[in-house]
């Protein structure tokens, strides 16, 4: 009997033990999984996966990975911590992504973005759609947090209600907040296709690497203490201006660094710089643009004028309207 007492109690001591170290039933995968097919009261794992990015985000820790099954589109999401959501997976490596007719297609929003931000988002392999008897507003929204990184993104349809396709403008306390973008196409948008804007003069920056945009307002605008580089990509038959960098005041100068670019046959102007923005380009195509290549806005009150400048190694013209010529030229070093 004395053995069986101690053997009892051996096990509800192993039991005690097992509980105590079992992992809690709310935990967060690191990976998930969502599929046409799937349903979110899933635990949206692989063989059992969710059917939407808001149902597959919450069963997610932060810094882990949504993958796509298959093709679909997979509903919008709010993001409010780091994660990459990725549709590689599906066929032909590009499964689906999100149908965001009349509404934002994703907003990225870190809690701590106003103070100390850290949320760090990679968006891979996905198409962003907003067909519909109303377009989509805003396919990706950047309000607060570290970085964003778009790759192999596709999107269309965007814009209503005046509002960039993608819109990276971060609230003043994500200090230094990055965005880079490769082999990302944009088209058919009512407004601006991309757009970078430092919020109350708080530095941010952007990469853009084989980006193409086209059929939308403006193909890109960097505005008031954004510093924006832009290489091997495209932006033409726009129906404003292709590249624009805008400051409104003084002490938020806008950079822009065109290296590779083709800017052709945009209904206004190709390139822009406004008062106290300037714009550095290299080795790249202006042609064909209705009101001119290149246009530098003179000073405006306490703004000093813009500045295109040119590293003589650039192919302009011909362009209707102005001469499209650069301000001044930077010899090659």
């Amino acid at each position: 009997m004395t053995r069986l007492i101690r053997m009892l109690g051996l096990a509800a001591t192993a039991m005690i033990a097992g509980l105590c170290f079992a992992a809690p039933a709310s935990a967060q995968a690191t990976r998930t999984w969502i599929s046409g097919v799937g349903d979110d009261v899933n635990p949206c794992s692989r063989t059992a996966p969710c059917k939407t990015w808001a149902g597959a985000i919450s069963k997610t820790a932060a810094g882990g990975e949504i993958d796509c099954l298959d093709p679909g589109g997979f509903g919008s999401v709010s993001i409010i911590k780091s994660i990459t959501l990725d549709c590689s997976e599906g066929t032909d490596g590009g499964a689906g992504g999100i149908l965001n007719s009349g509404t934002t297609g994703i907003i990225i929003n870190d809690p701590n973005g106003n103070v100390s931000p850290t949320v760090k988002v990679v968006l891979r392999n996905l198409t962003i759609n907003g067909a519909g008897t109303t377009v989509g507003t805003y396919a990706v929204r950047f309000i607060g947090g570290k970085s964003l990184t778009m790759l192999n993104v596709s999107i269309s349809n965007q814009g209503t209600g005046s509002v960039p396709a993608v819109s990276f403008e971060p609230v003043a306390g994500s200090t230094g907040a990055r965005l880079v973008m490769r082999d990302v196409d944009i088209t058919t948008t009512a407004a601006t296709g991309i757009s970078i804007k430092s919020v109350s003069g708080v530095p941010v920056s952007a990469v853009l690497d084989h980006v193409i945009v086209t059929d939308a307002l403006i193909g890109l605008q960097a505005e008031d203490g954004a510093t924006a580089t832009i290489v091997n990509s495209n932006f033409s038959h726009n129906n404003g201006k292709g590249i624009t960098a805008v400051s409104t005041a003084l002490a938020t100068p806008t950079t822009v660094n065109i290296d590779g670019v083709t800017v052709a046959s945009n209904v206004n102007v190709g390139i822009a710089a406004s008062a106290n923005s300037t714009i550095r380009l290299s080795n790249s195509g202006v042609y064909n643009n209705a009101a001119g290549g290149l246009k530098a806005a003179p000073a405006a009150g306490a703004l000093p004028a813009g500045v295109i400048q040119s590293f003589t190694n650039n192919r302009l013209g011909p362009d209707a309207g102005n001469t499209g010529l650069p301000t001044s030229s930077v010899l090659q070093k």
